[in-house]
């Protein structure tokens, strides 16, 4: 048994270091070696960046892949040229559309192309009482390249820079080529106001550059009955 402490005993002051009482420290822990990271210190200006870092030192980014070739360029579709593209922002109108797809042919077109991007044929439906579309539309490609290209570059695209949430979806339509498209809207009937709101081929087929007149599909009628008398009409 230890003998009792004396409260009256003089304080000890160690001369040196090896005088020292070995106490025991419970502010230090012992880790196995390899386990523990030191943290490394940011910049400032990296402190507020949201920076993924692989924890993989040895880990390199794979390089993009470069873009197909005309000739292994094959489409989801098929030889399919007629698409159909859903979840379009009910304000759009067919001026609308057809300024997004003038633009895409010309970006296409731009560059040397074996097979030139161009459409002939687009029709928006529309809601003739709430003069707004019902978000999907019709467009037939010259070749299934040119939809093909059309499909990669709007597929699951965010209209974000239009100011809406919608995400694009592009499919394969029911009815293939302009000729189908001709033989089921020609004889059709649409109770509205206006030619915008009717189907149209466009000649020459737009490419982006080259100027083209638009030919209605159809004839407008009255909502009491009425028609235009006309089933073709350049809009």
């Amino acid at each position: 048994m230890a003998p009792p402490l004396n409260p009256k005993a003089p304080e000890f002051y160690p001369k040196n270091r090896a005088q020292e009482p070995n106490f025991p420290s419970y502010t230090t822990f012992s880790v196995k070696s390899g386990k523990l990271r030191q943290p490394k210190c940011l910049p400032p200006r990296l402190l507020k960046q949201k920076v993924w870092v692989h924890k993989n030192r040895n880990f390199s980014p794979r390089k993009p892949l470069p873009p197909p070739k005309e000739s292994v360029l094959k489409s989801l579709f098929g030889d399919k040229t007629s698409v159909m593209i859903r979840n379009i922002p009910n304000i759009f109108g067919r001026k609308d559309l057809l300024r997004i797809l003038d633009n895409h042919c010309r970006r296409e077109n731009a560059v040397q192309q074996q097979t030139p991007s161009s459409y002939d044929f687009l029709y928006l439906p529309m809601d003739f009482v709430k003069q707004a579309n019902l978000g999907y539309a019709f467009v037939n490609f010259t070749s299934s390249v040119a939809a093909e290209r059309f499909r990669r570059e709007y597929d699951n695209f965010l209209w974000v820079d239009f100011g809406y949430k919608k995400i694009c979806e592009i499919s394969e339509a029911k009815y293939q080529g302009k000729e189908e498209y001709t033989q089921h809207f020609k004889d059709s009937r649409f109770p509205c106001h206006t030619n915008d709101y009717l189907p149209v081929i466009l000649s020459p087929p737009s490419d982006g550059f080259t100027c083209y007149s638009l030919t209605t599909l159809g004839y407008r009628v009255s909502t009491r009955g009425g028609g235009t008398g006309r089933r073709s009409q350049v809009a």
